[in-house]
């Protein structure tokens, strides 16, 4: 496909085209095909390729590599993370990975094929959870609390809302993790009722 771009080819100075054609590289052992683009200069009948257009043909390989292998890409795994409201220094614990390495796949460091499958298995919640409890020992009591609870809060908003009370207590006090947690706030505490602990009602959704 090409298209006449509306600016001066830097070699001649004359008109320049934009094309787009599907190119094979070699990455990591594997040959890729993309979509490559470049510009062709009519008077030279010379091809090039300004920065621009490089890093966005390097763009599409790892995007192209990324979708053959199910690898989350740079944009999923920041959004699930906010979303999740957990720092990326703190993803990268979790997950066992090196110190911020979450936050160069984020910017776009793509993956090796056992990270990637890591990584795309933490985009489930269930997963993710599980793997947040597992790392409990690798943050203090106040940290591991608020990651757990902006996670849970991420995928509760209506019904977990906690503002004073600690999981940790709770779950001395329950013998377990809640899943979701609501404020009731329409009776006194009860300490003879399992599920109430100091003015909170808690409940187990799944």
């Amino acid at each position: 496909m090409k298209q006449i771009v509306n600016k001066p080819s830097p070699i001649t100075g004359g008109m320049m085209e934009l094309c787009t054609e599907t190119a094979s590289v070699e990455y990591r052992g594997e040959t890729i095909s993309y979509e490559k683009s470049y510009y062709h200069c009519v008077d030279s009948d010379l091809e090039f390729a300004d920065e621009e257009l490089e890093a966005a043909n390097l763009k599409r390989i790892y995007d192209t590599y990324r979708h053959i292998h199910a690898i989350p890409s740079a944009e999923e795994l920041k959004a699930v993370r906010e979303r999740y409201g957990i720092p990326s220094s703190a993803m990268s614990l979790i997950l066992g990975l090196g110190e911020n390495q979450f936050g160069l796949y984020e910017e776009g460091t793509v993956p090796a094929l056992s990270v990637g499958k890591l990584l795309s298995f933490a985009m489930e919640p269930e997963n993710m959870r599980e793997m947040l409890r597992s790392a409990r020992s690798l943050f203090s009591e106040k940290l591991f609390d608020k990651y757990y609870r902006a996670f849970e809060s991420s995928l509760h908003p209506a019904t977990y809302e906690i503002e004073e009370n600690s999981l940790m207590d709770y779950e001395v006090f329950t013998g377990r993790f809640p899943n979701a947690v609501t404020i009731n706030t329409s009776r006194r505490p009860s300490y003879a009722k399992k599920d109430s602990y100091n003015g909170y009602a808690y409940a187990n959704a799944c």
